[in-house]
């Protein structure tokens, strides 16, 4: 259930992830399209190319912290294994839910409210703000999920070796 669960989340942010970086690769293609050959740049795309950036940042966070492939600090943790690993594991990810819970749902939830009940909208395209913030609790609600998981299943989790990857791949490209 709770693989089903987390392959249902992680494809649902590489479908955004995907998305947000084809709006983001148009809008600049574009901008140079408009601004080099048509001499008159267009207006919309710097605008939203900064918020498919905003939200690809954060919604690429919580897809990174669901893979375990974030950046961190893992010198005590390559020298533990067994039960010891999963305990340090739960306990990084008490810490890291208990940060992402307070600042981004929290935090990023009354933000989005404010910039909803003042009505603020960007300056170019007039769109609501709280539609460009609610990435941040939307990336932290992810991001918890993630975290509870590996509170309830941390053996279910296993950080990429890249070290190995990388030399795997050195086998492969020189035997070919």
């Amino acid at each position: 259930m709770l693989n089903t669960l987390r392959t249902g989340v992680d494809r649902l942010l590489q479908a955004a992830l995907v998305l947000c970086f084809a709006v983001l690769s148009f809008c600049v293609l574009w901008q140079v399209f408009t601004r080099y050959v048509l001499n008159d740049p267009s207006t919309f795309t710097e605008e939203v190319s900064r918020f498919a950036v905003i939200w690809l940042s954060l919604l690429g966070t919580a897809y990174a912290c669901g893979k375990l492939e974030h950046m961190a600090y893992d010198m005590w943790a390559a020298k533990l294994s067994g039960p010891a690993l999963l305990r340090h594991m739960q306990m990084v990810a008490l810490i890291v839910l208990l940060f992402v819970v307070a600042v981004f749902v929290y935090g990023g939830g009354k933000l989005v409210l404010r910039a909803h009940e003042v009505e603020q909208l960007s300056a170019t395209l007039e769109v609501p703000m709280s539609w460009v913030y609610a990435c941040i609790p939307l990336s932290g609600l992810c991001m918890t999920f993630y975290q509870l998981a590996i509170l309830i299943a941390p053996e279910r989790f296993k950080a990429p070796d890249e070290v190995k990857d990388a030399l795997d791949h050195a086998e492969k490209e020189i035997a070919a």
